[in-house]
C-alpha cells in the first residue's frame, strides 16, 4: 500500500477494491486499498473533518479497549491514492460467557463506518470487516447513527435521545416537561448542589456507578477503563457530581466533541431518588454543554417506550434511530438474553464483590 506523509496503512487485508459508486460516491474506476492504519493524528484529523465522524470514531477508544481490557484492535482504513478515504475502528472481543464479537464500537452508541460519503471506501471497509469476522468466527456489529446501504442487517431496537440546544438556556427550560422543572426546583431547594470536576473525582463517580449498576443487576466498568477515558480526552471528558451536603449521591461522565455533548455514563443512588439528583444532574449537564457552545446534547441510547426513554423526553429530547448493522442471521442481543438470569444473582452480591468481579466481566460485554 502506498504511504503518505501523515500515515501509513500496513498489512493490506484486501486487494484494490473496485465498486460502482452510487450518487455522491466516487467513480467506480478509482481504487481504494484497505489495510491497518498506524497514525493516530491523521486518523483523528479525518474523523473531525468528516460529516459522519463521531466521538466514537476517535483513535483513543482503540487504545482504551486494548489497555483496559486487553482486547485486540483493528484500525481499518481505506486509502485512495495518497489520501485517507475512510476509517473503521474495530475491537475484537472474546468471552467464555458472551462469545466472540467484532464491534465498532463496543460500550458506545455509535461508531462503524466513517467515510464522508465515499461509497467505494465504504464497500472496501465492510468487505474487509466481514472477512475478519469470518476468520475469527465472531459476530460482526457496526453501530451507525444513520442507515447505510451495506450488506448487513440493521437492528432497530435502540434510539438515542437528542436535545437541540441552539435556542439557548431559556428555550431549553421552556420546553422542559412541567414535572421536570418542578423536580429541578425541588432538588435545589433541598440543598442539592452539582459541580464539575476532572480526574480527581473518579473515585466518587465510580462508586456511584458501582452501587447503581449492582442494584440493576449489571456489572460495572473497571475504574481503569474510566481512568483511561479521562486521560485520553483531557478537557473533553468531565465529571459532574451531585452532592447532598458532603455526600455524593449522583455522578456522570460527560464527553464533548465540537458542538456535540453527551453523557454515556450517569447514575444516582436509588435511595436518594426522592431528592431528584438525576433531574438536577441532567439540567446542570445541559448548562455545561451550553457554556461550551454545544448545539446538541445526547442523552444516550434507550429502548423506545422504556422508563429511561420516557424520562429523557421530559427534557424535550427527541428520539433518533440507531442502526446497529449485523450480518444476516445474527440474533439481536443473543448473548445478553442468554444470561438474563444472572441479573437476579448479581443484585444480591455485596457491592465490593460485584465491583471486583464486574470489572473482569464487563469488558467482554459489547453493550
Amino acid at each position: 500500500m502506498r504511504t503518505t506523509g501523515s500515515g501509513t496503512a500496513h498489512y493490506p487485508l484486501s486487494s484494490a477494491v473496485r465498486a460502482a459508486a452510487p450518487d455522491g460516491g466516487h467513480p467506480g474506476t478509482e481504487q481504494v486499498q484497505v489495510g491497518l492504519w498506524t497514525d493516530p493524528a491523521a486518523w483523528d484529523d479525518f474523523v473531525l473533518r468528516a460529516p459522519d465522524g463521531t466521538m466514537a470514531h476517535r483513535w483513543a477508544w482503540l487504545g482504551i479497549a486494548a489497555a483496559a481490557y486487553g482486547h485486540p484492535v483493528v484500525p481499518l482504513a481505506a486509502v485512495r491514492g495518497e489520501k485517507l478515504a475512510g476509517v473503521l475502528p474495530l475491537v475484537r472481543m472474546r468471552s467464555r460467557i458472551f462469545g466472540r464479537h467484532l464491534v465498532s464500537m463496543p460500550y458506545l452508541d455509535t461508531g462503524g463506518l466513517c467515510t464522508a460519503g465515499d461509497r467505494t471506501a465504504e464497500a472496501g471497509l465492510v468487505s474487509a470487516a466481514v472477512r475478519l469476522a469470518a476468520a475469527a468466527d465472531a459476530h460482526l456489529e457496526l453501530r451507525h447513527k444513520t442507515d447505510r446501504e451495506i450488506p448487513l442487517v440493521p437492528s432497530l431496537h435502540k434510539v438515542t435521545l437528542l436535545l437541540d440546544l441552539s435556542g439557548g438556556e431559556q428555550a431549553v427550560w421552556k420546553h422542559l416537561n412541567q414535572t421536570r422543572r418542578r423536580q429541578i426546583r425541588m432538588a435545589r431547594r433541598g440543598g442539592l448542589v452539582a459541580s464539575e470536576h476532572g480526574p480527581e473525582a473518579l473515585g466518587e463517580f465510580h462508586r456511584i456507578q458501582a452501587v447503581n449498576l449492582r442494584d440493576l443487576g449489571s456489572p460495572v466498568h473497571s475504574r481503569a477503563f474510566f481512568e483511561r477515558v479521562m486521560d485520553a480526552f483531557g478537557e473533553d471528558a468531565r465529571i459532574l457530581l451531585v452532592r447532598d451536603g458532603e455526600r455524593t449521591i449522583g455522578a456522570g461522565l460527560m464527553l464533548f466533541q465540537r458542538t456535540w455533548a453527551g453523557v454515556p455514563w450517569a447514575a444516582a443512588l436509588r435511595s436518594t431518588f426522592s431528592l431528584h439528583p438525576t433531574q438536577l444532574f441532567y439540567w446542570e449537564a445541559i448548562g455545561l454543554a451550553l457554556a461550551r457552545g454545544c448545539e446538541v446534547f445526547d442523552f444516550g441510547r434507550s429502548s423506545p417506550g422504556s422508563g429511561p426513554y420516557v424520562s429523557k423526553t421530559y427534557y424535550g429530547a427527541r428520539p433518533s434511530q440507531l442502526y446497529w448493522h449485523r450480518l444476516p442471521g445474527a440474533d439481536d442481543d443473543r448473548d445478553v438474553q442468554r444470561w438474563q438470569w444472572a441479573t437476579d444473582v448479581w443484585r444480591h452480591l455485596p457491592v465490593p464483590v460485584a465491583t471486583t468481579v464486574g470489572a473482569a466481566v464487563r469488558g467482554g460485554i459489547p453493550q
